[in-house]
């Protein structure tokens, strides 16, 4: 059998726990380092007697482990969701479709990230996505309920801001955001080379790797329960999305308004999860929870002074800063990672060919209210 030749199939479980049946159209993912791992549980039998020989084991519980590694790239079209939205889906990161539309003046603002607008015409309801101020030609929002109108007045609910709209919205692409319910499982099937390994009740975890002058990639861990390993040929006339992923150039990364130069950047998307154990299934686990989060990243910027930048002062005093930076250019094919209140938790010494650099490491924040809003992916 060779390592090369693998597949991955994804499919969101219609009723959590039950594996789905998947085909080609739910293997259009192309993966890196695919890997099944099975850690069943054993119960031991050494019973006293005049033999210290352990009898043999019972098989119990039987979790599962699958992980790999994808580029982040558009499906080609702001009206298509790239196909590895459903992943992220199982990770706690929800799609919803992004509509931008032209504005005039802000006045009384910023308006907020994830605050919610209205118009003074048509009524209609939308949920502001990037903090938006004065200058700014458009605003991102997610519709709720009616159609904004052009020239009429629209209005933060928290931050009062006001500004009147100059153009009709249109069709912007998609938002990932954070959720904490009602986080799809999913089944997945990994063949290897004639035999298929497969995957139910999944959910999971990622990082997200940056580097300068390479495609973003996303690395995923998924728990899920052992449904099955059987002889399976290959899956074959799968319609792979063609578009090449952007590198992580031209970037406008800012941090605090302050334009860092970095050479790399982690994003952890550190999401607790959980078995939920059934006697009533015959694998012991009905599937995997996510039952909390802990969002963190890292990246290294060249020092600077503190007139500059003051890396130590924002630690020591807790503040919370905007980070804002994009990958690719093309519609269909780009995207902006917006972190609202990213704080500083280390800053150390680090040297690069003779740079001095700040290691910093930072938590992703979210609000009081509404939470739910320590990153927002902006698929364009």
């Amino acid at each position: 059998m060779l390592t090369r030749r693998r597949q991955i199939a994804v499919k969101v479980e219609a009723q959590e726990g039950v594996a789905e049946a998947v085909t080609a159209d739910d293997a259009r993912l192309l993966v890196y380092d695919p890997k099944a791992s099975f850690d069943t549980e054993m119960f031991e039998r050494n019973p006293a007697r005049r033999s210290f020989s352990p009898l043999g084991k019972i098989p119990g519980k039987r979790p599962a482990g699958l992980s790999y590694r994808l580029e982040m790239r558009g499906s080609g079209s702001v009206a298509v969701l790239p196909e590895w939205a459903k992943v992220f889906g199982a990770c706690g990161l929800e799609a919803s479709a992004l509509k931008s539309m032209g504005i005039g003046a802000v006045t009384g603002g910023p308006f907020l990230h994830t605050e919610y607008i209205s118009g003074g015409t048509s009524a209609a309801v939308g949920i502001v996505v990037i903090k938006t101020a004065n200058g700014s030609p458009i605003i991102y929002f997610i519709s709720l309920t009616g159609t904004f109108q052009s020239g009429e007045t629209i209005t933060g609910a928290i931050s009062g801001a006001t500004s009147i709209i100059s153009s009709a919205p249109v069709n912007a692409g998609f938002c990932m955001h954070p959720v904490s319910d009602e986080i799809p499982s999913v089944t997945q099937a990994l063949y290897e080379d004639g035999m298929r390994k497969l995957i139910k009740g999944s959910r999971g975890k990622a990082k997200l790797n940056f580097k300068s002058g390479e495609p973003v990639m996303a690395e995923f861990e998924f728990q899920g329960v052992e449904a099955g390993v059987t002889d399976e040929a290959m899956l074959e006339n799968i319609t792979h999305e063609t578009t090449k992923p952007p590198v992580f150039l031209n970037a406008l990364f800012s941090v605090d308004g302050f334009s860092a130069r970095i050479e790399a950047m982690e994003l952890d998307l550190a999401n607790t999860i959980v078995s939920r154990d059934d006697v009533n299934d015959a694998r012991g686990i009905l599937s995997f929870a996510i039952t909390s989060r802990n969002y963190q990243g890292s990246f290294n910027p060249e020092m600077v002074k503190a007139i500059e930048h003051d890396f130590h002062a924002k630690m020591f005093s807790g503040a919370e800063m905007v980070v804002d930076f994009s990958a690719g250019n093309q519609a269909g094919n780009k995207f902006r990672f917006y972190i609202p209140r990213a704080q500083y938790v280390k800053v150390e010494d680090e040297e690069r060919d003779g740079l001095q650099l700040a290691k910093c490491s930072f938590t992703l924040n979210g609000s009081m209210d509404p939470g739910d809003d320590e990153l927002a992916i902006l698929i364009l």
